[in-house]
């Protein structure tokens, strides 16, 4: 029989049994919520194993060459690497090396047996059944080897992802028992009545056991009156009668217009003392076109959130509530609109002052400020602390020893 013909023959026999029973490679999946993640990796390795079957591309080589048994492990490897790349299993350095070693080994073979037909065919038939048997025996190993290197990975990653999530759910290190409560936070509000009323923002209070305020140098217990969530409000009262209060403007600010923005930035880190910030409005929208808010260029710090914005007048036209930053690009500071303001007011049946309409001086508009701003405070389980920490995008200013 001519050496044609055998190379025929093989062709037919190599690819038959090398492809005829893949499903003993699978990876069983695992039941349980806790397995999401090991099985989507079981999931990469079996979809791997059944792309490389159905490829089908290597039987198309031209079987006339004298070079048909490394075309052959050439062909398989390349097909065996696409189907990694695809499926992710290149991530496992081990695995590509092993199958790299299977594919020189059962090609150097090759190479062997082609130099030596060039001399001599003899043995020939035996040769190719011995080199086609060792090929399909040793890709066999492989394949189960590499099952049990990608199902370790798996279990790790498993293990790794739900550590990781333990540690989101119970949050970090604060050094405060789950069930202690403790000053965690801080933010700013304003007296908009006699009776105590004050306006802050939703996510200064959000979550708190507590919310004390800070007045003249004295700590009042508050309460939680009404939350807009979505406009992200909050009003709180406490036990005090305050000597001065804050009027709210008839009217919405106007583009560049200038404001005063007043509060507690950065909290107790800089010092107790109220600061006061100045600027002008400079879009009369806030992020992504939200036009309850605006934009100003009146700086505003993380403690700020809650604080009033006013006009010359002494008149509210917004409450300090985000930051926006990103690197290379100048911070954007908004102000929810005290048109917004009112209508959360009104539906709680709070009542404000009538606005003014003259020009404050700026040593009345400072004692304003000063007598009818205050620190607010936000009293925290340290479980809530280490839950709102873990939260991506918390608005809360926690206090440097829990960051």
């Amino acid at each position: 029989m001519s050496k044609i013909v055998f190379l025929i023959l093989i062709s037919l026999t190599f690819f038959k049994s090398a492809s005829a029973t893949h499903e003993k490679y699978y990876i069983q999946e695992k039941s349980g919520l806790n397995y999401s993640m090991y099985n989507s990796y079981i999931k990469d390795f079996n979809k791997w194993n059944d792309d490389v079957e159905a490829d089908y591309s290597c039987k198309d080589l031209p079987v006339l060459r004298d070079t048909y048994l490394l075309d052959i492990a050439d062909c398989q490897y390349k097909k065996a690497i696409k189907f990694m790349k695809r499926n992710n299993l290149n991530i496992d350095q081990e695995i590509l090396d092993a199958q790299y070693a299977f594919y020189q080994d059962v090609r150097d073979r090759a190479k062997k047996l082609h130099l030596k037909w060039i001399r001599d065919t003899k043995n020939l038939k035996s040769e190719l059944k011995i080199w086609q048997e060792y090929y399909n025996s040793e890709n066999e190993s492989l394949k189960f080897y590499i099952r049990d290197l990608w199902t370790k990975l798996a279990l790790r990653k498993n293990r790794e992802y739900l550590a990781s999530k333990k540690k989101r759910e119970e949050g970090p290190d604060i050094g405060v028992g789950d069930q202690e409560i403790v000053a965690a936070s801080s933010g700013t509000g304003f007296f908009v009545t006699k009776n105590g009323h004050m306006v802050t923002n939703n996510h200064v209070i959000d979550s708190c056991s507590n919310v004390k305020v800070i007045h003249n140098g004295k700590e009042f217990e508050s309460d939680v009156l009404a939350v807009d969530k979505m406009n992200d409000l909050a009003i709180i009262k406490a036990n005090i009668s305050p000597k001065k209060v804050f009027t709210i403007a008839g009217d919405d600010a106007s583009l560049l217009e200038e404001v005063i923005v007043a509060g507690y930035p950065l909290g107790k880190k800089i010092s107790a003392s109220i600061k006061a910030t100045s600027g002008t409005i400079t879009a009369l929208a806030g992020l992504g076109d939200n036009y309850s808010e605006f934009q100003t260029d009146a700086a505003l710090n993380s403690g700020n959130s809650g604080g009033p914005i006013v006009n010359t007048k002494g008149n509210v036209v917004g409450v300090a509530v985000s930051k926006w930053q990103e690197e290379g690009v100048e911070s954007f500071n908004f102000g929810i609109k005290s048109s917004v303001l009112k209508i959360f007011a009104k539906a709680n049946k709070i009542r404000f002052l009538q606005p003014n309409y003259k020009e404050m001086s700026k040593k009345d508009l400072g004692d304003l400020i000063s007598n009818a701003t205050v620190y607010v405070e936000c009293w925290m389980t340290g479980k809530q602390i280490k839950k709102m920490i873990a939260k991506e995008n918390s608005a809360k200013a926690f206090y440097s020893s829990f960051n």
